[in-house]
């Protein structure tokens, strides 16, 4: 027992199982814990990618139907931020893996336990601590982010509140504060909030149309930024009741409220992500039902950007087989309700999550007694402007973490996939040079990288294939974790060898022989010494690549799926013969993009 009246206890290391035991605390007051099991705890943070649950996956209802291993452990850390390490969490609570708490855990470390589970045959405990849109230095403590030398004045300027955290506490209560009286000025003066547009009684007479998947600009609401309300009917049938709906509409621009039958379902702040809510079966009626959907757009077009019909539907969250799906494309009615210009002032946040340490101090601090098998990381987006700087912020964090924890244990993470537009030519890009930072962080002991290239979407920051993204993982964890050296995962570039006008590339990961997914092998660049880029020939030979362009006779230099997304045509398909594609990189060392970004 210690002073403020905390108390810790320590066992001694036990073997996994999965009976379930009791703890007793006999005391003033006795109180007991049930249904413990012993295993492995990981911790699993990041950003948005590894905050995605798994009930919005490519096919979730079908994952969520199988979704029932008591092994499986899980434990959200609430979102907060703080100036000073805290001890504890404001709330939180362990939940076994059923259907119903499946829905919300991290699909990607859900997906890491459930394929660890199978293998190893040790209970699985995930403590789920992640925040969207959130940058590596916020979970990073400050007495690591202080010896940062990009970090200096920011430190010293926190370091000046350090004593006084309820300076900081009072700030971040009054940004909240403003901006809850801002939303209370904008809905005063948005008609749709004053008429109801969101209630299914309201008649909506006099609307503009649009078959979606559209923009309102095509459909005659030329030039409108601003608040834009859209509704439609759809009917459900008799055996989609009693159970919930997922509502998918994929990426509306800009930012969204979801209403269904006039309660407010979701909402998003952030243009890039997905629209997946889940739709209450008590909400959900046989026959008519109303989607209204406030939807902000700030600049461009505004509306669905989605590309296909099939991307906007309703459907079943759990199905044992095929799941029933209600398209949602078609006939959309929608009405301007105020202009940007028309908005009150918004307030300036005065704190941030971006803040140096405010992450770890709220959500990484109170785990630190804690023994953990290791840790699972998917970040880098929001660092991806600063990718070269991210060689020594990502690798710093690695070494706090082990520090705070007082223990050395692997850290696995995952190379950012493909994302942004397919590009004619090769382009500098950050995401790539992000990856590179990533890919270099391997040097660092006990440390795997699942790559995921191939798991992208150029127009979508989230891909949903997480199933992958886990199995990836999990197999570093098997790797390094469990100390299974011989498994092969993703090859890695190793070194090259100028031959005449030709250069040959050697990997790891290619014992046993490349191949050339779906055809021809693409996605190489090379460049002489003028350091411009042009697409390659690429022939595998045995387990070396050999890429060349007729016209480069000098060659200096390869790059390979050197871009935000894969190039055009097959994409950059290089795999081993295990199937794991090959990590993106560059041969050479010329000067980073990101190299003056701080």
């Amino acid at each position: 027992p210690q002073k403020d009246g905390r108390w810790t206890v320590e066992f001694p290391a036990m073997p996994a199982s999965e009976t379930a035991y009791q703890m007793t605390f006999a005391g003033d007051d006795n109180f007991s814990f049930n249904n413990i099991l012993i295993g492995d705890v990981w911790i699993c943070s990041g950003q948005s990618n590894m905050e995605w649950p798994v009930r919005k996956v490519f096919n979730s209802a079908y994952e969520l139907a199988k979704a029932d291993i008591p092994a499986i452990r899980s434990f959200t850390v609430p979102n907060e931020i703080s100036l000073t390490p805290q001890s504890d969490f404001s709330s939180g609570r362990w939940n076994v893996a059923t259907y119903e708490n499946a829905a919300n855990i991290s699909a990607v470390a859900y997906f890491f336990a459930k394929n660890l589970y199978q293998t190893e045959k040790i209970p699985i405990g995930l403590i789920c601590s992640y925040w969207g849109g959130t940058a590596v230095e916020a979970w990073t403590s400050l007495e690591s982010i202080s010896s940062h030398p990009d970090y200096a004045q920011p430190v010293e300027k926190l370091l000046a509140t350090k004593n006084t955290p309820d300076f900081f506490d009072s700030l971040r209560i009054k940004s909240k504060d403003a901006y809850q009286q801002w939303q209370e000025k904008i809905k005063s003066i948005d008609p749709g909030y004053k008429e109801k547009w969101y209630s299914p009684e309201y008649q909506a007479n006099e609307w503009f149309s649009m078959l979606a998947p559209a923009y309102w600009e095509d459909n005659g609401l030329a030039d409108f930024d601003g608040v834009v309300w859209l509704r439609k009917d759809v009917y459900i049938p008799s055996q989609m009741l009693g159970k919930p709906l997922q509502l998918d509409m994929e990426i509306l621009k800009d930012y969204d409220t979801t209403w269904f039958n006039g309660e407010e379902i979701g909402f998003t702040s952030w243009n890039a992500g997905r629209r997946i809510y889940t739709v209450p079966a008590g909400l959900i009626r046989e026959g008519k039902n109303t989607i209204v959907v406030r939807l902000e757009n700030i600049k461009g077009s505004g509306g669905f950007s989605s590309k296909h019909d099939s991307e906007l539907y309703i459907k079943e969250l759990m199905a044992d087989k095929q799941a029933l799906n209600i398209p949602l494309s078609g006939l959309w009615q929608f009405k301007p309700a105020m202009r940007t210009g028309d908005y009150p002032a918004k307030p300036q946040d005065l704190t941030s999550i971006h803040t140096p340490s405010c992450l770890y101090n709220a959500k990484i601090a109170p785990l630190t007694n804690l023994s953990v098998k290791g840790a699972i990381w998917y970040q880098g987006e929001t660092n991806a402007f600063r990718a070269c700087q991210y060689r020594s912020l990502f690798p710093l964090l690695i070494s706090d973490w082990r520090k705070q924890f007082r223990q050395d244990f692997p850290f696995l993470f995952v190379q950012l996939a493909g994302h942004k537009a397919i590009t004619k030519e090769p382009v500098e890009e950050t995401w790539a040079e992000l990856r590179e930072a990533q890919t270099m962080t391997l040097s660092v002991p006990q440390t795997g990288m699942a790559v995921a290239i191939d798991l992208g979407d150029p127009s979508d920051v989230h891909p949903t294939h997480k199933q992958e993204v886990g199995r990836r993982l999990a197999l570093e964890a098997e790797k390094i974790a469990y100390h299974k050296p011989e498994i092969i995962t993703s090859p890695l570039y190793q070194k090259m060898q100028i031959e005449g006008n030709k250069i040959r590339l050697y990997f790891s990961g290619s014992d046993n022989g490349l191949i050339a997914k779906n055809g021809k092998l693409s996605g190489f660049a090379i460049a002489d010494d003028s350091k411009k880029f042009v697409w390659a020939n690429a022939e595998i030979e045995g387990n070396t690549v050999v890429v060349w362009n007729d016209n480069i006779q000098n060659p200096a230099a390869v790059r390979y799926a050197y871009a935000g997304s894969p190039v055009e045509g097959n994409g950059a398909n290089l795999y081993n013969k295990e199937r794991f594609p090959a990590s993106p990189f560059r041969t050479d060392d010329w000067e980073w993009i990101t190299l003056n970004n701080k």
